[in-house]
């Protein structure tokens, strides 16, 4: 039936008229003064934003690319490391500058936006299991105090524009296979009538994965609609659904096992026959009213429904039925006289969590465990002031946030356990930045942030008991950034980032023998986080560019005790100190590209103790491709090989893993192949 669905949607996109007119490619070492950064709150020129952001822009060559993870897009951005990207039952782990690192599953302590949209629940949760990698059309990560305006789990933002713009009708197709059974068939249609435009894309993505029991499958629509209603007053609209119906899980291994078969999943995930099936509806609104030449009104509206069941590798409560619906609403207005700007907004937001837990009998569901009610209730209200005197560009905020979350027990057989909790938090942030030259920026910049623990953390209680873990408090934050960046040539942009963080009741994870498998929370006293930042594009000519990418991160414990022991000064677990990333790109005037990427990551450690160290790795991934038109179609067959040396390394650690099953082994070297058709 769904197949059948898909189909249907793929013949839809065909009958829409083929007239095509492709966008030019974007120059990667476009000027740094034309790139205008969204993610501040305010609209502003890149180079004079006192602020470290890192900027993706699509071109042409996108199709080359395998299209399985965001870190296909991402990994060239300095303070940002992803991990896990071959197991889709635990998706993608985003960390930026530490933050998001204790992700058990997911993203977290980091804001995504999709599309003017929230993507990140207001706990803090943030998936990208429904993200159409192939319309992506831009991203922005912001890093640092600035993110703190987004308020809670507000360590960095991700902000990913889709394609939105219809100069003319188009439709593309794409088709792809590749090792370990990867298919991946994509269908992307625009309509232009009058002052409307729509973007059609479907989307079937599978694997029968590296590891045994890792394979996945996954079906994604969207839908964007834009509607111009006058010369002030523009609509956006947005329809996604994503139908995850497997989603294995191969779980972690223990060092010995690794060396044994990189390739077996763990004995207890085939027993209870982990991993998890989702379905997600999202739909949204969005606004923008140009009331004058001086004041602008935006607005969004949204709702999202997200069915989820996890199957997981012990009995009791091991088979999670999760529903939820989460509804957004938010405004601001902003008013500009040109050296100044000022904006004030507010985001709402309602979770709600209908999580019920039944023994899992080895795949089959048993009898129920748990059923509660979770609900998270969230007000954000923000004022932040942008002003420019000379070479001066000053900026200031403020946020306040109102956050109350509460569990309903309805599993009454052994008491009541219901409870809430109300987390607030005011987030103040300040940076100056200064033009010592043509397109070169000094900058500096201080905030204080906060996150609470999602609704998944609070619910896994050690102690045994349903309601919330009401020991764990919300995670604050202070940081300091100091930043140069802008152009040296014409053909030479950087970005270099000095920052300090300290941090107090750090979120940090953890395993217990009674529960193996499950991940509970605890508050670490402090950290401390130093990092360096460097980042540059390098066009060696017109049909040459080098991209280069360099990340040191020193975080440490400075206060953490547990009964097993003090942790003071410890090394962070699942955080490598020297992450390295380049790139080297060739594009011929006759339509042949070259795409060469080498990651290189130092060492890291599994465990709060460092007693496990898991040894670093170089990762070198190539594709290529060659455009052409034959009677008006443009035709793109690529290929691509990924760990084209055959490292032996680590995809994903699982941090302070019961058992010392901290590691899921990277795929071997492995390759991909394809074809785009643009009509």
């Amino acid at each position: 039936m769904k197949k059948t669905v898909f189909c249907c949607f793929v013949l839809f996109i065909v009958l829409v008229p083929l007239s095509y007119s492709q966008e030019p490619s974007k120059n990667p070492a476009q000027k740094i003064d034309t790139v205008f950064i969204k993610s501040a709150r305010i609209s502003s020129p890149i180079q004079k934003l006192p602020a470290a952001v890192s900027v993706y822009q699509a071109t042409d060559s996108d199709a080359t690319r395998q299209q399985l993870s965001l870190q296909e897009y991402t990994q060239q951005t300095p303070g940002l490391f992803a991990q896990n990207t071959a197991n889709f039952a635990q998706d993608l782990r985003i960390s930026i500058r530490g933050f998001g690192s204790r992700a058990a599953f997911g993203i977290r302590g980091i804001k995504l936006i999709v599309d003017g949209i929230p993507e990140t629940t207001p706990d803090g949760q943030g998936q990208l299991d429904n993200l159409n990698l192939g319309i992506i059309n831009q991203i922005e990560v912001l890093k640092g105090p600035s993110s703190s305006l987004y308020g809670n789990a507000s360590g960095g933002v991700i902000n990913i524009q889709t394609i939105d713009q219809v100069e003319q009708p188009f439709s593309n197709w794409k088709a792809a296979v590749g090792s370990y059974g990867f298919e991946n068939y994509q269908a992307t249609a625009g309509i232009k009538s009058g002052t409307s435009s729509y973007i059609f894309h479907g989307n079937y993505v599978t694997s029968d994965g590296y590891r045994d029991q890792s394979g996945f499958q996954q079906y994604n629509f969207n839908i964007n609609a834009n509607f111009k209603l006058s010369e002030k007053l523009n609509l956006k609209a947005l329809v996604n659904y994503s139908d995850s119906p497997q989603a294995d899980d191969p779980g972690g291994l223990n060092i010995e096992e690794v060396k044994e078969n990189r390739r077996q999943a763990r004995d207890r995930n085939i027993l209870f026959k982990t991993g998890e099936t989702i379905q997600q509806f999202k739909s949204g609104l969005s606004a923008v009213w140009n009331m004058n030449s001086n004041t602008t009104g935006e607005g969004y509206l949204f709702y999202n429904n997200r069915q989820f069941e996890g199957r997981l590798p012990f009995e009791f409560g091991g088979l999670v039925d999760l529903g939820r619906d989460y509804i957004g609403q938010g405004t601001n207005i902003t008013y500009s006289t040109g050296k100044n700007t000022l904006k004030a907004g507010y985001d709402f937001g309602f979770q709600n969590d209908d999580r019920q837990r039944f023994r899992n009998l080895e795949g089959v569901k048993g009898d129920q465990t748990l059923d509660q009610k979770e609900r998270f209730t969230y007000l954000g209200i923000f004022v932040t002031n942008h002003l420019e005197i000379n070479k001066w560009y000053f900026t200031g905020g403020i946020r306040f946030d109102y956050n109350k979350l509460a569990a309903v027990d309805e599993f009454l057989e052994d008491g009541d356990d219901s409870g809430e909790i109300t987390l607030n938090g005011i987030n103040p942030s300040a940076g100056v930045s200064y033009a010592f030259a043509k397109a070169n920026n000094l900058y500096i910049n201080l905030a204080t942030s906060f996150e609470t623990p999602a609704l998944s953390e609070l619910s896994a209680n050690p102690n045994g008991d349903r309601g919330f873990n009401e020991n764990l408090e919300a995670q604050k934050a202070t940081n300091y950034e100091l930043g140069i960046k802008g152009q040296l040539t014409k053909v030479l942009s950087y970005q270099v980032a000095l920052f300090h963080i300290d941090t107090q009741d750090d979120l940090v994870p953890f395993e217990l023998a009674a529960f193996p498998d499950r991940t509970f929370f605890r508050n670490a006293g402090r950290t401390v986080r130093n990092g360096i930042e460097i980042e540059g594009v390098y066009t060696i000519s017109k049909a040459w560019a080098f991209t280069a990418a360099y990340t040191f991160s020193d975080f440490t414990y400075d206060d953490f005790t547990t009964t097993n022991g003090t942790f003071n000064g410890n090394i962070l677990p699942g955080i490598p100190q020297h992450y390295t990333n380049l790139g080297l790109q060739f594009k011929s005037e006759k339509g042949f590209y070259v795409n060469a990427q080498a990651s290189l990551v130092g060492k890291q450690y599994a465990n709060d103790s460092n007693q496990t160290e898991v040894d670093g790795y170089e990762n070198i991934n190539i594709r290529a491709g060659y455009n052409f038109t034959y009677k008006k179609i443009k035709i793109l067959p690529y290929a691509g090989m990924n760990n084209i040396l055959g490292q032996q390394f680590i995809d994903n650690v699982r941090i302070n893993a019961f058992g010392s099953r901290f590691f899921e082994p990277a795929p071997g070297i492995n390759g991909y192949g394809g074809i785009e058709i643009k009509f």
